[in-house]
């Protein structure tokens, strides 16, 4: 291969990767993931455990009647936030809501047989 070759075929390789990496920040940087506090209330007369999950992970946690819970969660932009109640030895029930905000509140309601969420 002579010098020529290996010069243009190196500012190929070059030019190529460059234009790649280019076009890969602009949606790299539109996706950013934020940050959302989400606050469960759980005013509903069962036992619970509240879920509150992104695209990429959650955590669940039991909480009390009449008590409060949040959670943190960094969905991507334009990604849903879930959000689920499960009735001890009863029904369950998810949200899912995309929001461009910092915050999140809901309440739990309904049945330990159909239990439900409400956003505030």
């Amino acid at each position: 291969m002579s010098v020529k070759t290996r010069v243009a075929t190196a500012a190929a390789i070059i030019g190529v990767t460059g234009a790649l990496g280019f076009g890969l920040a602009p949606s790299a940087g539109a996706s950013a993931a934020q940050n959302v506090t989400v606050t469960v209330t759980h005013k509903a007369n069962y036992d619970a455990t509240i879920c509150v999950t992104d695209n990429l992970g959650g955590t669940c946690r039991e909480v009390a009647r009449g008590k409060s819970r949040s959670f943190s969660v960094q969905p991507q932009r334009g990604t849903p936030v879930n959000v689920r109640v499960v009735a001890r030895n009863g029904g369950g029930n998810e949200v899912s809501v995309v929001t461009g905000g910092s915050s999140l509140r809901f309440e739990t309601a309904g049945s330990k047989a159909k239990p439900s969420l409400r956003r505030r």
